[in-house]
């Protein structure tokens, strides 16, 4: 065989080999690092799909009760009936009140308002309860001590009269335990006639100055990772408040 077609010949040979060892381990570790980004990104927007959603339902639930907060307090009234302010109860965690809102009827001025406490446990939830059957008090509620032991917090969510979660993961705390702001301050016209701020105001005769409740909510959007916080700020005009 001529040498110039021997030659020729191997050069085909050499170029119809296959991949060698190294080039097909190669290839498997550049194929794993792509497929590991591609898994690594769609968990990724996963988590960021899944806190969106739920960050965003957490922040509507606290907007709804904010605003359903502010709407009773509003309109909260005096009962002609008894010798006490529109709100029974002004604490810097808690408030109980006299109100018709919402029911059937309402725009009767005969119609007697019932009793409606939101209270924010040491949890972090606010409930609502409510004197559903209107005779004057709010079925295994203790309406005159706060805050409660974590048995009582229990049984009052359990049993208390119309009770229901308005609102969850809140972080306001007492003001001297942490910088977290109070959920309740109460705008009032003191004996000088000039209005002041407080976070608790005590005995019928103070209660019937108050003006306006400040309701303070912050919020943790993300309570099993690192906080997120919304905070949520409204003011209550009160419309009935009756001075004596």
């Amino acid at each position: 065989m001529m040498p110039g077609i021997a030659a020729k010949k191997r050069g085909r040979l050499r170029r119809q080999e296959g991949l060698t060892l190294v080039e097909v381990l190669v290839s498997l570790i550049v194929l794993g690092i792509i497929t590991t980004m591609i898994i690594v990104a769609y968990f990724a927007l996963n988590r960021s799909y899944a806190y969106s959603v739920a960050s965003g339902k957490a922040r509507e639930e606290a907007r709804q009760g904010l605003a359903r907060m502010v709407r009773e307090i509003r309109d909260c009234e005096t009962r002609l009936d008894l010798p006490e302010a529109a709100i029974v109860r002004a604490r810097e965690r808690w408030i109980l009140l006299y109100t018709t809102f919402n029911e059937e009827g309402n725009s009767d001025p005969a119609m007697v308002p019932g009793l409606v406490m939101f209270r924010l446990y040491d949890n972090g939830q606010i409930w609502r309860f409510e004197d559903i059957d209107r005779n004057g008090d709010i079925a295994n509620i203790d309406e005159n001590s706060y805050p409660v032991s974590a048995v009582h917090q229990e049984a009052e969510r359990a049993s208390g009269e119309g009770g229901r979660s308005l609102v969850g993961h809140v972080v306001n705390y007492d003001g001297l335990i942490s910088p977290t702001p109070v959920l309740f301050r109460y705008s009032y016209i003191d004996d000088l006639g000039q209005i002041q701020m407080s976070n608790e105001i005590y005995y019928t005769q103070n209660r019937v100055r108050i003006r306006s409740v400040q309701i303070h909510m912050l919020v943790d959007l993300n309570p099993k990772h690192a906080p997120v916080y919304a905070d949520l700020m409204s003011t209550a005009q009160l419309r009935n408040q009756r001075s004596n």
